[in-house]
C-alpha cells in the first residue's frame, strides 16, 4: 500500500511540474503563424535587400528568431485594405511615416513595409491612409500569450 502511494505522489508531482514549465514557456512566446517556418519568397528577399544593409541581412539569415520576426511582419502583420475615404475620418497619412528611402508612388502589389518606420512592436493596431486614395494600411499589433 505504501509503495502505491509513493508512486502516485511521484506521478502527481512530475505532472504538475511539467504543466507549470509548459505554462511559463507559453507565456513568453509570441503567437506566430505556422507560415514563418517556410523559406523566404523571392519578393520577400527583395524587400529585405532593399530595406537593410549587408550586415543586417547576414544577421537575419543567422538568427532564427529574427528571421521568424521578419517573416511574421511580412506575412501576417501588414494588411492592405480598400476603404472608401470618409470626410470625418481621423486616420494618419502614410506620408507622415518616415521612410528609409524616397517612395515615389504607392504600389499595393509591391508595398514594402520594411522601408517604413512602423512600430512593429506596438501592442495597438496602427492604421494609415495612403494619401489621396481609398487604400488603408493596417499594421496588426504584436500579440503575446499572457495567460
Amino acid at each position: 500500500m505504501g509503495l502505491k502511494h509513493i508512486i502516485l505522489l511521484v506521478l502527481f508531482f512530475s505532472c504538475s511540474f511539467t504543466y507549470s514549465q509548459t505554462d511559463k514557456i507559453n507565456s513568453l512566446n509570441t503567437n506566430l503563424e505556422i507560415n514563418v517556418y517556410y523559406p523566404f519568397t523571392s519578393q520577400e528577399l527583395s524587400f529585405i535587400e532593399n530595406a537593410f544593409d549587408d550586415e543586417t541581412l547576414k544577421r537575419i539569415n543567422k538568427i532564427k528568431p529574427l528571421e521568424k520576426y521578419v517573416k511574421d511582419v511580412l506575412r501576417n502583420r501588414v494588411q492592405i485594405l480598400n476603404k472608401k475615404h470618409q470626410t470625418n475620418e481621423n486616420l494618419r497619412k502614410l506620408s507622415s511615416v518616415s521612410t528609409l528611402t524616397t517612395i515615389k508612388k504607392f504600389n499595393a502589389n509591391n508595398f514594402n513595409p520594411l522601408l517604413y518606420n512602423f512600430d512593429f512592436d506596438s501592442q495597438k493596431s496602427q492604421i494609415y491612409r495612403v494619401d489621396g486614395t481609398d487604400i488603408v494600411i493596417n499594421i496588426i499589433p504584436k500579440e503575446r500569450n499572457n495567460e
